[in-house]
């Protein structure tokens, strides 16, 4: 009961029921929040099951510097390649090129085997084969050390095995005797598999990439839900106009907030900084580039608010999945594998940990700038496109003298 006017008015008793009624309705007339409710969940679990089908590392490129050249040494290098975990892609004639191949990125592991090796074994020398692992990226450090270390031990009492049985011994006698061949690694960049070197930077990444993506995709949205965003019928012919004036400064945002962190991570958190500022100046411009294109892109398809922030959701939440961060492109399926080349913090954060952890400088990460201004090229030019469309004619503000640049 309510008064109004000095009048009694009796209204409807609200019920539970049709308040629930009411909801449900809401949820069913909205797609995308239908759509995010009820599919996402079984998107992204299907996404995660797909990624990781593969269940561990396989083929990883691995580069030999085999300097003894024998029968042995010949025959441990086979038994790595037979295995699932390495593949051998290329042979060295030094252990410095070994490295180089690994800092370059050609290689992920590199397995020496030393001068006169099988020589000084049966002297009774303790001669290592040794492995270098790239440890910027830890399970390629955590599975090449494991399975490195099985084939060494497998292939010691597979040999000595035969030997001791060509000379009479019975299985007790040669397990009892069984001699190992030494075996050490050195993982590069990241030897105390030190968890806050390799995945803070990653979640760096992604913050950065969701707020900046947030902020510029409600840009357009804010104008349509305020009813302004036909001012600027009179610059139809100009998009670029537009697009420049709504995204400056979130280009100034972006900027700002990729020096505040990591001169945070790295004054605050004592991360590694093993590179120079030019070629991280370029990756972090590449990257706020791309990103809103991106966001601008996505914000002239929504209506509203809600509507982009949901749309940078359904894009921003698989990146880090897909980046390679947390799951080398190696191991996942070629589908996913594309996908994750199609996203700019794939190249943001190849670009951080060559340059953070590895130390490298531009000749390795220009690549990735080159792949994140592309796409933040092609987004702008197809928003360029459509944006004519997006926006209704409006001869008053055509005519109008005071809306220039």
């Amino acid at each position: 009961m309510a008064r109004y006017g000095g009048e009694i008015t009796m209204s409807a008793p609200l019920k539970v029921g049709s308040i629930i009624r009411e909801e449900w309705l809401n949820i069913l007339r909205d797609r995308r929040l239908f759509a995010i409710l009820f599919l996402v969940p079984l998107l992204y679990t299907a996404l995660f099951g797909y990624l990781y089908s593969n269940q561990r590392l396989v083929a990883i490129p691995t580069v030999v510097f085999d300097g003894d050249n024998s029968q042995l040494s010949r025959q441990i290098v086979q038994a790595f390649d037979q295995t699932e975990t390495f593949r051998i892609t290329s042979h060295t004639l030094s252990e410095s090129e070994v490295e180089r191949t690994i800092e370059n990125g050609k290689a992920r592991v590199g397995i020496i085997i030393p001068n006169d090796f099988s020589t000084r074994l049966k002297h009774g020398e303790n001669v290592p084969v040794l492995t270098f692992v790239d440890g910027s990226n830890m399970l390629f450090s955590n599975s090449a050390t494991r399975a490195a270390n099985q084939v060494i031990t497998t292939f010691s009492y597979g040999a000595s095995s035969v030997k001791m049985k060509q000379q009479g011994l019975r299985d007790e006698q040669i397990t009892s005797t069984f001699s190992q061949i030494p075996f050490r690694s050195r993982v590069l960049y990241n030897p105390m598999f030190n968890y806050n070197d390799f995945l803070v930077y990653g979640l760096i990444g992604a913050i950065l990439q969701q707020v900046l993506l947030l902020g510029v995709a409600l840009t357009v949205t804010r104008d349509k839900e305020q009813g302004t965003w036909n001012r600027f019928a009179a610059w139809r012919s100009l998009p670029w106009r537009i697009a420049y004036a709504k995204t400056a400064p979130y280009f100034l945002i972006g900027l700002v907030n990729n020096l505040s962190v990591f001169v945070l991570a790295l004054y605050v958190f004592n991360l590694p900084f093993r590179g120079l500022l030019l070629p991280v100046m370029a990756l972090g411009v590449s990257f706020v580039f791309a990103l809103l294109g991106i966001g601008y892109l996505a914000s002239l398809f929504s209506s509203n608010q809600v509507g982009s922030t949901q749309t940078t959701m359904l894009i921003a939440v698989p990146s880090f999945l897909l980046s390679g961060f947390t799951w080398p492109f190696e191991a996942m399926p070629h589908a996913l594998n594309v996908a994750g080349h199609l996203l700019p913090l794939t190249y943001f954060l190849d670009g951080v940990r060559e340059i953070f952890i590895k130390g490298h400088g531009f000749e390795t990460v220009w690549q990735d700038c080159v792949a994140m201004g592309l796409m933040g090229a092609v987004t702008y030019f197809i928003a360029f496109l459509l944006t004519p469309l997006f926006i209704k004619a409006d001869k008053k503000a055509e005519a109008d003298p005071s809306f220039s640049a």
